[in-house]
């Protein structure tokens, strides 16, 4: 017995651990179960499950009492279980049940493999629809659907289909839902408007059904002959073909749904397009696209040498094309485009606009412009030359005298068989040209290429040339005088290439122009004598350019006249800074005037050598020479500065030896932070602590203000630069203390 007591404990321990195993594996195995399984949307609605073996598709819902849960699945190795009322229903296809209490649904699905599992599941059918047809005359209250307001929005023919799109679940506004309980009929009353176009399409069907449609105006009745029927209802996830019901008046539609089973839960996707505006006119017509219902109408700008190229996505579509010609609309046959099958129309004579109409239940055409003009001149080329001299030959476009490859065509689908350019030669009087045409291409072998050299009075043909295929190309050559000349490229025999009507789409014959020109007579250079108005003028002309070139020359000289004179003036005295001081503590002069007269002085005094310019200022409070430079360095009053606290000096340059250049001038400070320049007159360029000259010659003199921060009590001078190539430096010894400028 105590041996029995004694293991009790040791069993206790191993259930523990058992049950605490157990615990760590249900949140793992959780864990895992979400993770093996996706949900795969489209347009907001849940289409597919991606599930793996032991996983658990888990959705939960509310729902209200005596509503309808309807689903179906398509799969492999899949069970899908619904727990509704506190019975558990289990399918591996479909499932339709009615709530008997509000409460919660739970839907599981599992699978033995890893499969995707197809879903189409209407949470909630909760729906009143009559199962008697209202009278025309008779108010019903109409259902609200999705209303598109955009063609754009609603259809995308990347998808294969112009149906249209409806984002969210089976409960939005796009879909219609509902449950034939006793194989009674339901009507659903929608409201419609002139030009109004429907889109029906079953989306939901477990059994058979059956979807038509009534018009009703407040007096009469009619059946549409449009239905959408499925016999054996609807696999998973699959559309039946859509409906479209356009009405050409204001009143309802009554859908009639109907089905032999009992219980027939159903959903339709109801959008309601209105009719499109026919577009006034086309401004980008770039990657034109036109889409809509029922009709739609177009107008674009049109040149006779543009043609149309459409392509009718996913659908075919009727099409009509109305061209303005010579100001009337001349409406066009009837054209039927197949779906994804190109085709060209091309222009009536004299065209300037087009109107597109399109008629088909729903489509979507992409329209481009292609230009048959050639040369890319924008004409096409007449068959014929001009009659006369007279006539404008504008349109007739131009063969340059020298060009690479222009490119060119025989419209054969507008009859057109010949082709006429113009080239136009320019030279002196009784010059002679050479001009060669050259013609190739794949298609030239039934070419003829003529050459006519015209008689620029009486418009007389002087000589023809005539050449036609061979080695490839098809080549001439002739010397005509200056003006206007005419080659045709053209088809002699026109039998085999008319045999068509106007406009149909037959291969055009295209080909590659190119010319070379040498003149072999100059001839005689013409001279104009001028007439009495063009010697006057240009007697005037001359003169009022020579007076505007010299008085840039003249202001310059009166300029250099008054420096010299204000620097002998000013050599003539001594002790210049001193005096602008005395000025500024007498009041007879501001600061402001004393900078300026001081910055006038700085240009002036450059015209005295260096010691005269030196006496004039006064002492220098740092002077430095060496066999290359001399400087000197003046402390000016603080009051003489623009910027407010900044230190005022004035540095002196002569250059003794040597060219100098990247010269630039550096106030260093000895001890403390940096000095930055403020503010330089003249100005030069400055950055820091220094102030850039660039450039100076040999005896050249430069002085120059500047205005100092900084929170140093001694600033050193330095001039740094190349001399006649070679690096130089030249710093003066001695340091200026900032206690000097408190003395001035």
């Amino acid at each position: 017995m105590v041996g029995d007591r004694s293991s009790q404990p040791s069993m206790l321990m191993a259930f523990f651990l058992v049950v605490m195993m157990a615990c760590l594996l249900l949140p793992l195995s959780a864990a895992q179960s979400d993770e093996m399984q996706e949900e795969q949307t489209l347009d907001g609605r849940v289409t597919g499950i991606l599930i793996e073996p032991n996983t658990t598709y888990h959705k939960n819902w509310t729902i209200v009492e005596d509503a309808w849960v309807s689903f179906s699945i398509s799969c492999n190795q899949c069970t899908a279980e619904l727990s509704l009322d506190g019975t558990v229903h289990s399918t591996s296809t479909d499932l339709t049940v009615q709530a008997q209490s509000t409460g919660e649904v739970v839907l599981n699905v599992t699978s033995l493999e890893t499969e995707h599992v197809s879903l189409s599941l209407v949470e909630s059918i909760d729906e009143n629809y009559s199962s008697v047809r209202p009278a025309p005359s008779q108010a019903t209250e109409s259902v609200t659907i999705e209303s598109c307001t955009s063609e754009n929005r609603c259809i995308d023919p990347s998808r294969n289909h112009l149906d249209g799109i409806v984002n969210g679940d089976f409960t939005s506004t796009g879909y219609l839902r509902g449950i034939i309980e006793q194989s009674n009929a339901e009507y659903i009353p929608l409201a419609v408007t002139d030009g109004d176009t429907l889109e029906l399409q079953l989306r939901h069907a477990i059994h058979d059904l059956k979807i038509s449609a009534y018009f009703q105006n407040s007096t009469s009745e009619t059946l549409l002959e449009s239905t959408v029927e499925a016999p054996t209802g609807l696999t998973t996830n699959a559309d039946s073909d859509a409906m479209y019901v356009h009405v050409e008046e204001d009143g309802r539609i009554l859908l009639k749904v109907e089905s032999e089973v009992v219980n027939a839960a159903w959903v339709i996707k109801a959008i309601r397009y209105q009719q499109l505006i026919p577009t006034p006119l086309v401004e980008d017509q770039n990657n034109i696209s036109i889409r809509g219902h029922h009709q739609t109408s177009s107008t674009l700008e049109l040149t006779e040498s543009q043609a149309l190229n459409f392509l009718a996505l996913v659908k075919p579509v009727e099409l009509r094309i109305e061209q303005l010609s010579s100001g009337s609309w001349i409406m066009g046959d009837l054209i039927q485009l197949e779906a994804e099958v190109p085709i060209t129309a091309y222009p009536l004579p004299n065209i300037s606009a087009v109107r597109i109409h399109l008629h088909s239940s729903v489509h979507w055409v992409e329209v481009s412009i292609a230009n048959f003009s050639d040369f890319g001149s924008g004409h096409e080329a007449p068959s014929v030359r001009p009659s006369t001299s007279a006539v404008d030959n504008s349109s007739w476009p131009d063969l340059p005298q020298v060009s690479s490859q222009l490119v060119g065509q025989l419209t054969l689908p507008i009859f057109d068989t010949a082709d006429v350019y113009r080239l136009n030669i320019t030279g002196w009087e009784d010059s002679r040209h050479m001009i060669q045409v050259t013609v190739e291409g794949s298609e030239i072998e039934n070419l003829t290429v003529e050459f006519w050299s015209m008689e620029q009075s009486t418009w007389e043909v002087l000589e023809t040339k005539t050449s036609v295929f061979r080695n490839g190309k098809i080549q001439l050559a002739m010397e005509v005088d200056p003006g206007t000349h005419f080659v045709r490229i053209s088809l002699p025999v026109t039998t085999n290439f008319t045999g068509h009507s106007w406009g149909e789409n037959v291969p055009s014959v295209e080909y590659f122009v190119s010319s070379a020109y040498t003149l072999t007579d100059e001839g005689y250079e013409p001279y104009f004598p001028p007439d009495e108005h063009a010697e006057k003028w240009g007697v005037r002309s001359r003169f009022i350019l020579g007076v505007l070139f010299l008085a840039p020359v003249i202001y310059f000289a009166v300029s250099l006249s008054r420096q010299k004179k204000a620097a002998e003036l000013f050599a003539n005295k001594s002790e210049q800074l001193e005096w602008f001081r005395k000025q500024m503590d007498s009041g007879e002069v501001t600061p402001t005037q004393s900078r300026k007269n001081l910055i006038r002085a700085l240009q002036s005094i450059t015209l005295l050598d260096w010691d005269q310019a030196s006496r004039a200022w006064g002492k220098a409070n740092l002077e430095h020479r060496t066999t290359d430079a001399a400087l000197a360095v003046w402390a000016l009053d603080r009051r003489l500065a623009t910027t407010e606290g900044s230190i005022p000096l004035m540095v002196g340059i002569h250059v003794i030896k040597g060219n100098w250049d990247l010269a630039a001038l550096r106030f260093d400070a000895p001890e403390g932070k940096g000095w930055t320049v403020e503010n330089v007159q003249p100005r030069f360029l400055h950055r820091g602590e220094e102030v850039f000259i660039d450039t100076m010659a040999e005896g050249n003199r430069t002085f120059v203000m500047v205005e100092l921060t900084g929170t140093a009590t001694a600033v050193d001078v330095e001039l740094n630069g190349r001399v006649d190539g070679t690096a130089t430096a030249s710093r003066i010894p001695k340091t200026l203390a900032v206690e000097v400028f408190e003395e001035e």
